[in-house]
């Protein structure tokens, strides 16, 4: 819990800091879609489908570059159904606040290219199968989560954005075998004030 505080806090100190200078500064809200999987937990496919919602700021650096850093809470995990077998289903839920810093590119008017990395504190971990929650497996996953990330960005006009992230863990997510790790593509919009 404290380290949530000290993420929220930091955010919070560099959008403060960042708005004196109102030329070189954009802030705003983020939301979207998030489809997952776990690498590593014997299914694949991007299953899961999830959702993130938070703040963005970027800052101007020089000529088109800028550097972007999130604050947001967003879910991950992975989903396994056989529609044949109802008994195979198994589900992994993990939500993250989780702080994305970019590095970002424009390359002309209307797209920006970005990446980077994240760091994530995990605050909820839930694992289903066909007979409910499985008790005790959620403490087998890391609290940290570091991902590198990659950004496709399209600038509708000056307020309004969609972008395409691919996340993936720099490190496994779990204290056990096999090793596993969070994969996943995002549907980003933002309004930037």
């Amino acid at each position: 819990m404290k380290t949530i505080f000290f993420l929220i806090f930091a955010f919070l100190s560099t959008i403060g800091f960042s708005q004196k200078s109102e030329s070189g500064f954009k802030s705003g809200i983020i939301g979207g879609l998030v489809v997952s999987q776990v690498d590593g937990d014997e299914w694949g496919g991007y299953h899961k489908i999830g959702l993130q919602v938070g703040l963005q700021s970027r800052f101007i650096l020089r000529d088109k570059w800028a550097l972007a850093i999130e604050l947001k809470y967003i879910q991950k995990g992975s989903v396994h159904t056989d529609k044949e077998d109802p008994y195979s289903y198994f589900r992994i839920k993990l939500d993250y606040i989780e702080i994305p810093i970019l590095l970002n590119y424009q390359i002309n008017e209307h797209f920006i290219f970005g990446a980077g990395f994240s760091f994530g504190q995990l605050i909820n971990a839930q694992i289903d199968d066909a007979n409910g929650n499985i008790s005790g497996a959620s403490r087998n996953y890391k609290n940290i989560d570091f991902n590198i990330l990659g950004q496709v960005k399209y600038l509708l006009n000056e307020h309004f954005s969609v972008d395409i992230k691919m996340a993936y863990s720099i490190f496994y997510i779990t204290n056990q075998s096999p090793r596993q790790f969070n994969n996943l593509v995002s549907l980003g919009f933002a309004y930037e004030m």
